[in-house]
């Protein structure tokens, strides 16, 4: 009976005297069942799932609730936000199939729904100020699968709409940072070239891959550190880091193929405009490694 015990002492006490001691502990034990044959791999125990199903429930439990309540994908979160690899894995690949569900139907693009997966896996696994992480707060009221969905849907609404209004300024903002800076070097390359130079690194950027010019913009445009992007994508900083660093150098070689196809520029003036380009990259990045991540 310790599950039973768990379960009333984690129930809010004005909602104890509904539930029944033999018919809750008998559903508790069916419900242990469930989780452990739908999950194998993921070890809970009946005490741990049922103190878990009593405070997640919190003040809406009742014996219905208790009843109809998912109590397998419950113990598969509370295994997630142990970390145990094998929740996360099925975690994340629910996620996965409600966004390839959602994003065609909201009309987001490829970057987009890279947006969202991050927003969405923030969630999921980070507590933020004034909200527990998804993990430690779902309750099972329904279906695990619905409840992603609507998440997914949620946030990919939302950045679709962001970006009808902000796509403009945020391109036009990191192509500055990309393309000027001030540079008077590169500002002369510019004014002799007009608007070739922007024409090649705005064409650089369209082709750099959804992930790294996701990186970048978080990196210029937003400033966020590679704790921040670590924590988004669910990665070790130093992770964080070489995606950083790889984008950057996917963005210069891009970038030397635009100037190289579009303009004739002597190879010194190519070497020119990459280096001044980069530089920016490089700078912020020196700024996002200087709290102490190993060189990758």
């Amino acid at each position: 009976m310790d599950h039973l015990a768990a379960f009333l002492a984690a129930v809010p006490e004005a909602a104890r005297a509904a539930f029944d001691p033999a018919a809750t502990a008998a559903l508790l034990t069916a419900h242990h069942l469930a989780a452990r044959a739908a999950f194998p791999a993921i070890a809970i125990g009946a005490a741990e799932l049922a103190a878990e199903l009593g405070r997640r429930l919190g003040e809406g439990a009742s014996p219905d609730a208790l009843a109809r309540c998912r109590a397998d994908q419950v113990a598969l979160m509370i295994a997630a936000a142990r970390g145990e690899p094998a929740a996360v894995q099925e975690v994340e690949a629910e996620l996965e199939r409600e966004l390839a569900f959602a994003g065609p139907r909201t009309g987001a693009r490829p970057d987009q729904i890279e947006d969202a997966r991050g927003v969405v896996r923030e969630i999921l696994f980070t507590d933020t100020p004034g909200r527990v992480a998804a993990v430690r707060g779902f309750a099972g009221r329904g279906d695990l699968a619905g409840y992603l969905r609507v998440i997914a849907t949620r946030e990919l609404i939302k950045i679709v709409q962001r970006g009808r209004r902000e796509a403009p300024r945020e391109e036009a903002d990191l192509l500055a940072l990309l393309s000027t800076g001030g540079d008077p070097e590169l500002s002369i390359l510019r004014a002799h070239y007009r608007e070739g130079i922007t024409a090649c690194v705005r064409d650089a950027l369209g082709k750099l891959d959804d992930r790294s010019r996701a990186l970048l913009r978080y990196q210029l445009v937003d400033g966020w550190n590679v704790d921040r992007v670590g924590e988004l994508y669910g990665v070790h900083r130093a992770t964080a880091a070489r995606w950083i660093a790889a984008a950057r150098d996917r963005l210069g070689e891009l970038i030397r193929r635009e100037v190289e196809a579009q303009l004739r520029v002597a190879p010194a003036e190519v070497d020119s405009i990459i280096r001044l380009v980069q530089s920016r990259v490089e700078l912020s990045l020196a700024r996002l490694m200087a709290s102490g991540v190993e060189e990758p």
